[in-house]
This record gives C-alpha cells, sequence and structure tokens, in this order.
C-alpha cells in the first residue's frame, strides 16, 4: 500500500512539473484603501465581463513579507446570461470588498496571479476567493 501511495504521489508530481496549464496561484492579505468601477471588459463581441479594481494597502502576499501596496482588478465572468450566477457572485465580491473598505478589517484574496506589487494584478472572480478576517 505504501508503494502505490509513493507511486501516486510522484506520478502526480511529475504531471503537475510536466503541465503548462497548472498555475500555483497566491494569497495576498491587507487592508482595503480604494474601491473603484472600471468599463467593461470585452472577451469578443457581444460578450463581456463587468470589473471594478481596488487598491490593498500595506499587504503581504505569498512569501514576499514585505507590506506593499497593491492594485486588484476582479473581473465577473460572462455577463452575457450564459452563466446567471455571474452576476450575483460579482455583486457579492464587489459588496465584499466595500464592507472591508468601510470597516477597516482585513482582507484575504486567494487565487492572485502573482505577487508582482509592480503590476496590477488581474482576478477571474470564478477561480478567486475574497474574504473577511
Amino acid at each position: 500500500m505504501k508503494r502505490i501511495l509513493v507511486y501516486l504521489s510522484l506520478s502526480l508530481l511529475l504531471y503537475i512539473s510536466a503541465s503548462p496549464k497548472i498555475v500555483f496561484a497566491e494569497t495576498i492579505f491587507g487592508k482595503v484603501a480604494f474601491v473603484g468601477t472600471t468599463s467593461e471588459y470585452m472577451e469578443k463581441a457581444g460578450v463581456y465581463h463587468a470589473t471594478f479594481r481596488f487598491k490593498v494597502s500595506q499587504s503581504i502576499c505569498g512569501n514576499d513579507k514585505t507590506p506593499k501596496d497593491r492594485w486588484i482588478v476582479v473581473r465577473s465572468g460572462r455577463m452575457d446570461g450564459v452563466f446567471i450566477h455571474n452576476m450575483a457572485n460579482f455583486r457579492n465580491a464587489y459588496n465584499t470588498v466595500i464592507t472591508l473598505l468601510l470597516s477597516g478589517k482585513n482582507l484575504q484574496l486567494d487565487n492572485v496571479p502573482s505577487c508582482d506589487a509592480s503590476k496590477t494584478q488581474t482576478v477571474n472572480l470564478w477561480g478567486a476567493w475574497i474574504g473577511i478576517f
């Protein structure tokens, strides 16, 4: 049994290291200092994503424990009615970030593509989690 588990673990590790589609995302912790709307993102003709942006001040991300200001843009997913739940999820995400701004509580944002504070990070809502702690 132990050999089977070792074999499966090694197989999974080889698969992950060989697959270019698997991305290890980061987590940001910090305080929301600004929230604003942006124009929608057009994927293709007739398919758009609602977006909003916010600034996380004095945030830490992944292994980078030096506090930095970071800009985040959140995309809703398709808003053309194909995935009707995207509208409610987007509204909930926006309201959560507004609550963070007004309450002064801490943000946890999971599945950010990078910890590079010099670039705005675009987060796809369908693969990210925004929380209050």
